[in-house]
């Protein structure tokens, strides 16, 4: 089988390694993230196609300016020299996805930005020349794709308001893998790759959810229009991996949950929120 992902519930992989989650006829997507133990982990992970000399490599969310060492030497366990990197995917522009940006491209300046609009605006705050930089934007018309030479394509799919107002998503429609940004994060006092207890992630990812994402209308716009794509595995930049088998329960949980705006309001005080949940617990 060329998924992995399953082999770590339980049971926490060697985070000095880079590691895969998928692998399968010159297609590959792998974990290089960072080991730091904090409750606001980051993960960053790569998609890597080959099909003869033709290679891509493409970058999500590479991390911070203190990921950075981490990260790189991950990528090179994988690709041997991180200059072979050809994208670099910024689902949005907060310091803990993009700030190693000039780092990465001091490595290789041809790497092509993939971004949106919104996002391109504000990436030169961390001291690069939008000039001189190849840049993908992505369209809020969700046809924004990436040919891979192994087969399939990296799909960026808009997602307005979560948290950002530019924010998207990537859908690799070889391993149908969700790189969902910080759409699924958790805020986890104990980090493990890939969730094994749902009850108990609901609530890790309701800390997260219901301070940064815009409104339960943004989630649902969001939910609706991914739900019926082929997951096979939501991989997002905070908290754990969340496996196929609890996809459908992810999404339905997205779908019914107030947050941001929903609880400015009397009716649906944020207590009642966190309250309801740790008693399904």
């Amino acid at each position: 089988m060329p998924y992995y992902i399953n082999n770590y519930i339980g049971k926490l992989p060697d985070l000095s390694s880079p590691v895969i989650l998928y692998e399968e006829g010159g297609h590959r997507v792998a974990w290089v993230g960072s080991a730091e133990e904090t409750m606001f982990r980051c993960n960053a992970y790569l998609i890597s196609s080959v099909s003869g000399s033709e290679e891509v490599h493409l970058l999500l969310d590479a991390g911070g300016n203190q990921h950075f060492e981490q990260v790189v030497k991950r990528v090179e366990r994988l690709l041997g020299d991180p200059s072979k990197v050809t994208h670099l995917v910024f689902h949005h522009q907060d310091p803990d996805v993009a700030g190693s940006v000039s780092r990465w491209l001091e490595i290789n300046p041809d790497a092509v930005i993939v971004t949106t609009p919104r996002t391109k605006v504000l990436l030169p705050y961390y001291s690069i020349d939008p000039a001189r930089v190849k840049w993908l934007d992505v369209s809020t018309l969700d046809d924004t794709t990436i040919k891979l030479p192994a087969g399939g394509r990296a799909l960026f799919i808009s997602a307005p308001f979560l948290h950002f107002p530019d924010a998207f998503v990537t859908y690799d429609t070889r391993s149908k893998i969700l790189f969902s940004g910080d759409i699924f994060a958790a805020i986890q006092k104990k980090w493990e790759l890939v969730v094994s207890n749902w009850k108990r992630h609901q609530i890790e990812m309701s800390y997260f959810h219901i301070y940064y994402m815009a409104s339960n209308k943004a989630l649902r716009f969001f939910v609706n229009k991914v739900k019926d794509f082929p997951v096979e595995a939501i991989a997002p930049q905070h908290g754990s991996i969340i496996p196929k088998e609890l996809v459908a329960d992810a999404f339905e949980f997205l779908r019914t949950l107030k947050c941001g705006t929903d609880l400015l309001y009397e009716e649906s005080p944020i207590q009642e929120v966190l309250d309801d949940l740790i008693q399904e617990v």
